[in-house]
């Protein structure tokens, strides 16, 4: 094998027909640092983290890909995009200092290793793909959150351009709401005039 290979960051959604239409910035820290190393370990492999979506996304592709194939072939999609998520993560954590082994740190400096318990396996396609958009909005939450904790403008925007996926990802599974679960979407309040 090579190892004199150039390495190569992909910075370009198109391999990732699920992803929001623009590009990736590079993966750039200001220096390392292991506060901010801490916090995107939540991201990465944390209750609410890509790695929780990776598992939860594909269990659920592959108990309803028999009869939802589409709904299933979306979730193996998006799957794919929190993959590159991970890795654009990983890749950050390694430039500020630590080790991205599937763990949170807490504050004690005690780590808390990712477990399967975090993910939500349901009983029904609508169930799944609720709980899927309720993930997307609690991932959301936390990279905002962690937007605002973190001063280093090149992480700021890596966090940015993933929250657009997330969204994006959050109107894709309302499709499938739409589809399939019309019985079970919130009513809309009429709007007094």
């Amino acid at each position: 094998m090579d190892t004199n290979l150039p390495a190569q960051e992909c910075v370009t959604p198109a391999l990732y027909k699920c992803a929001y239409p623009a590009p990736y910035p590079e993966v750039r820290v200001v220096a390392q640092n292991p506060y901010y190393a801490q916090l995107l370990l939540e991201d990465y492999a944390g209750t609410v983290s890509e790695f929780s979506a990776i598992s939860q996304y594909l269990y659920h592709h592959f108990v309803l890909e028999r009869h939802y194939k589409d709904a299933a072939d979306l979730l193996s999609c998006i799957s794919l995009v929190e993959m590159h998520h991970m890795e654009l993560l990983a890749k950050t954590i390694i430039k500020l200092g630590a080790d991205p082994r599937l763990r949170t740190v807490n504050n004690a400096h005690m780590d808390k290793y990712w477990n399967a318990s975090f993910v939500f396996y349901g009983v029904s396609l609508c169930d799944r793909i609720s709980s899927d958009i309720a993930s997307e909005w609690a991932a959301i939450e936390n990279y905002r959150k962690h937007q605002q904790l973190i001063d280093d403008p090149g992480i700021k925007q890596l966090l940015g351009r993933i929250i657009l996926d997330e969204l994006h990802h959050i109107d894709l599974f309302k499709q499938v709401m739409q589809k399939y679960c019309r019985s079970q979407l919130p009513r809309q309040a009429p709007v007094k005039v």
